[in-house]
This record gives C-alpha cells, sequence and structure tokens, in this order.
C-alpha cells in the first residue's frame, strides 16, 4: 500500500465530505478511492469513515488521523519544495477563524487583498464568537481580539502575534429614537440609568465597560446589560431599533453616524484601545504549510507590523520563509 497517497486521498474524501467529489478533484476513479480509505482503514485497524447512502462523517479515530495527516503531508509537501528549490506558489484552501467582533471592512479587506496576491488559495472564513482549539477543530489560522489565551492544551502548539492593523476604535452610540426616550448620557456612570446592549465576555463575571476621560483616566463601568447577544452585527441591529445604549466598533457603525440612524454618545470620553486588540494566531511548526507561511507574512505586512513582532523562537523557524511579501496596494 502506499500510505502517502491513501493519506492524501483520505485528506481529500474528508475535505469533500464525499468519495464522488474526492475522486474527481484527484482525477481517479471512485473505484479506486474507496479501494484506498479501505486498505487504510485495515492497515490501522479503526473505521476513519461512517459512511451511509445519504452523508459522510469522520469517526472519532478519523477527526484525529486526519489532524495527524495534513501535518505531516503539508510538512513533507514543503520539505520536498525547498530540497528540490521548486517550492510551488502557495495555492489550496486556508482555513481562516475569526472573532465576529472583527470590523467586517478590515477583515474583508486582508482576505482580499490576501487573495489577490495569492489567487491559487481558496479561502475557508469561519466567524466564531469562543476562540476553537486551533488544530484540533483544523483550522490554520486566527484572528481574535485582546491577545486571546489558547486553549487548553494548545499553547505548546500556538504562536500568537499582536496586530495593529485591525485594532478598531470603540465608540459609545445609541438611536436618536431611544435617546428621544431618554435623558442622554454624558458621564460613564450615567450608563447606569439606561437599557444597555453588550456582548458576552470571554470570562465569567460582570459586564464592565472601560472608559479613558480627557486625562487619561480609566474610569471602568459595570453594567447589567438589558439585551445580550454573541454577535457586534446584531448589537448594532438592536442599537438602530432603538433597544439601547451599545459600545461598537467604529467602522461598523460609520454609515449609520453618516445617515442619522445612530448617534455618538458622550464625545468627552473614549472607549479603551487595548479592548479592541486583535492577535494573530497560527500553528507552532517548523514546516508551516506555504498557504499558511504566506498568510502569516502578509498579515503582518498589512498591519505594518515589523518582522521583530514574531516570537523570538519562530525567527529561527520561519527566517528563511518571511520573503513572499512585496509592499501592499494601499
Amino acid at each position: 500500500m502506499n500510505q502517502i497517497y491513501a493519506m492524501r486521498v483520505f485528506v481529500r474524501v474528508a475535505e469533500t465530505q464525499s468519495f464522488r467529489r474526492a475522486a474527481q478533484q484527484l482525477k481517479v476513479s471512485n473505484a479506486l478511492v474507496t479501494r484506498s480509505i479501505a486498505t487504510l482503514e485495515a492497515h490501522l485497524h479503526a473505521r476513519l469513515i461512517n459512511r451511509t447512502t445519504r452523508n459522510l462523517s469522520l469517526t472519532e479515530a478519523g477527526t484525529h488521523y486526519l489532524e495527524g495527516c495534513r501535518g505531516l503531508l503539508e510538512e513533507l509537501d514543503h520539505l520536498e519544495g525547498s530540497v528540490a528549490g521548486t517550492e510551488r506558489e502557495p495555492g489550496g484552501t486556508l482555513r481562516v477563524v475569526a472573532t465576529g467582533a472583527l470590523s467586517p471592512q478590515s477583515l474583508t479587506q486582508l482576505l482580499d487583498g490576501y487573495r489577490r496576491r495569492y489567487p491559487k488559495v481558496h479561502i475557508r472564513l469561519t466567524l466564531a464568537e469562543r476562540i476553537p482549539h486551533l488544530i484540533e477543530d483544523g483550522y490554520d489560522v486566527g484572528l481574535f481580539i485582546a491577545g486571546p489565551t489558547p486553549p487548553s492544551g494548545a499553547a505548546a502548539e500556538t504562536e500568537s502575534i499582536e496586530l495593529s492593523f485591525a485594532t478598531q476604535r470603540l465608540v459609545p452610540c445609541a438611536a436618536p429614537a431611544y435617546l428621544a426616550t431618554r435623558e442622554e448620557p454624558r458621564h460613564p456612570e450615567h450608563l447606569v440609568l439606561h437599557s444597555c446592549i453588550a456582548t458576552p465576555s470571554e470570562q465569567r463575571g460582570p459586564t464592565i465597560w472601560h472608559f479613558v476621560d480627557s486625562d487619561g483616566d480609566a474610569l471602568p463601568v459595570m453594567i447589567e446589560p438589558s439585551y445580550m447577544v454573541n454577535s457586534p452585527l446584531l448589537v448594532r441591529l438592536a442599537a438602530i431599533a432603538g433597544m439601547g445604549v451599545a459600545v461598537l466598533p467604529e467602522p461598523l457603525v460609520a454609515d449609520d453616524f453618516a445617515t442619522g440612524a445612530l448617534r455618538r454618545i458622550m464625545q468627552d470620553y473614549t472607549v479603551d484601545e487595548s479592548q479592541a486588540k486583535v492577535s494573530l494566531v497560527y500553528p507552532r511548526r517548523r514546516h508551516l504549510p506555504a498557504k499558511t507561511r504566506a498568510f502569516v507574512d502578509y498579515t503582518l505586512e498589512h498591519a505594518g507590523c515589523p518582522a521583530s513582532a514574531l516570537p523570538a523562537d519562530t525567527h529561527a523557524i520561519m527566517a528563511h520563509d518571511l520573503h513572499l511579501a512585496a509592499q501592499h496596494a494601499s
């Protein structure tokens, strides 16, 4: 049995969720795909795929094996390409997971720029409100607010870089219709008299909005949200509907300010910007696949971050790889 080829077949079946589509993409017969999977399962003495006439799903063993196959095959491809001096242009599917709190405009601009530079890469974006286990859940890279701590057990498997491009100014706002029924808050302490709309915190405990006055003094305010939803887009819609005061990324509500659907309030105060910093998270591997290395490099460039932003031990691993990006056209 050609185990490496069988592993490639298995990965393609898992990604396409179909024996037929995998065969079409690999340009082989359905029978060859079926035989490869059966041979691989016999070799491993474990069932990898549950199949019915209607659908296909991975077993627990299959999910674990898929994670290992991806890493091994990506490192093998990188090793062969670097030794032969013929490493291909980045291609394949890049699985990106990002927090829903990111500015859609900033995220779209980043992904569009990356795709224009590397058109052979297809991007599969997932928005998540909680940080997943990057590797176990099959993601290549993640973008999360406020320098996330990797999930339990994943700290040794990932690197994290703090970015500046998506550090988005947060602004307090409310609909004119809501403000017409209440006295407009002029100070953060006034918020206790208002209905507030918020997203759940990653940490258990009270919801706190962090404000800063003109002298730079911190003014944390504990609020009791009247409406809480784990989507900034739905928080925005709730604010427009007049359900209360919200704190949202400025790019997300800029058009609403322009049209008058929402109004910026408490002009003398700003929201602590540390609450909106963004981190880029990716697997800690000596040989990252070209598509992931290119994305890390491009994102650093797009964010205006120097190479020194990379974790110290990553320089040794990636120094020869960080040559892919040129100046991004604005």
